[in-house]
């Protein structure tokens, strides 16, 4: 009798757990209104670090493309676009050897996007103050200290399309 109890609980438990909407992240979810194509408009980079804008604006599109539910085109050809800014770049020194020098730095970069129905300008998602942080160690040589930081900004950007498009199409 215990054994019929436990399998039949085992059985509701999972019944109500399929039913429930459950989904694994980035799987589920639509794309708001149906959307079969997207533009991915350059993003404004209203910080002083030259590239931010290709960088994330490609990053973003890879990301969109990767993932072939909806289709990247051309913004005249669009149902809605995704627009939007690079807010901020902050790096941030974490560690330093004896003589006080900084050996590890975390770079932080925010974003602001939209998501706007082509026509009537309608804002279909929105995501304000989107970061990301990565961590990357400092060199003495200037060379090797801007690649290591180029490194951690693509990281970031790669993270933070995949955030993203998690994001609208959870309705995040």
């Amino acid at each position: 009798m215990k054994t019929i109890t436990f399998v039949i609980s085992i059985i509701i438990l999972f019944s109500a757990t399929l039913g429930c909407g459950y989904h694994i992240m980035g799987k589920g979810g639509e794309f708001p209104e149906g959307l079969t194509s997207l533009a991915i408009i350059p993003l404004e980079n209203k910080t002083k670090e030259p590239n931010l804008t290709s960088i994330f604006t490609s990053a973003l599109r890879r990301e969109f493309i990767f993932r072939r539910e909806v289709e990247i085109v051309a913004e005249e050809k669009a149902e809605a676009a995704l627009q939007g800014s690079i807010n901020s770049i902050d790096i941030v020194s974490t560690a330093y050897n004896s003589e006080g020098r900084a050996i590890e730095y975390d770079i932080t970069i925010t974003l602001d996007l939209r998501l706007v129905r082509r026509g009537n300008n309608a804002v279909l998602w929105k995501g304000d103050k989107i970061a990301a942080t990565w961590h990357y160690k400092a060199s003495f040589d200037v060379m090797v200290n801007e690649g290591n930081k180029n490194t951690a900004i693509q990281k970031i950007a790669a993270d933070l399309a995949e955030k993203i498009y998690i994001m609208i199409k959870e309705r995040f």
